[in-house]
């Protein structure tokens, strides 16, 4: 599942399994039902300091969330990502379009 926090500015989305195509509808969902609940924030941050993998799903999940987001004039970032999550975002040009900050 994904466990949420926030503050005046930030909503912060921290994964708490792989994200992986087994567990992509189950955190779209969750994510879905919480942006359309909460929409006061100005930054969206998605923390993957819990996640060890990231497959071609997940990164449908992620650029989805970060469309979602520029659509809404609102900022973006992924943190905390190990080394080989940061590889996959890097292979696909994502650290281009939006920051990506290792562990």
């Amino acid at each position: 599942m994904i466990r949420f926090q926030s503050d005046q500015e930030r909503l912060i989305c921290i994964p708490e399994q792989e994200i992986i195509a087994s567990n992509v509808p189950t955190m779209r969902e969750s994510l879905i039902e919480k942006l359309d609940a909460d929409s006061d924030w100005k930054e969206l941050i998605f923390d993957c300091h819990q996640v060890e993998t990231l497959d071609s799903i997940g990164i449908n999940l992620i650029v989805g969330l970060f469309k979602k987001t520029k659509a809404t004039s609102k900022g973006f970032k992924v943190i905390g990502c190990n080394s080989s999550i940061i590889k996959v975002l890097q292979l696909f040009r994502l650290d281009e379009q939006f920051t990506v900050e290792a562990l």
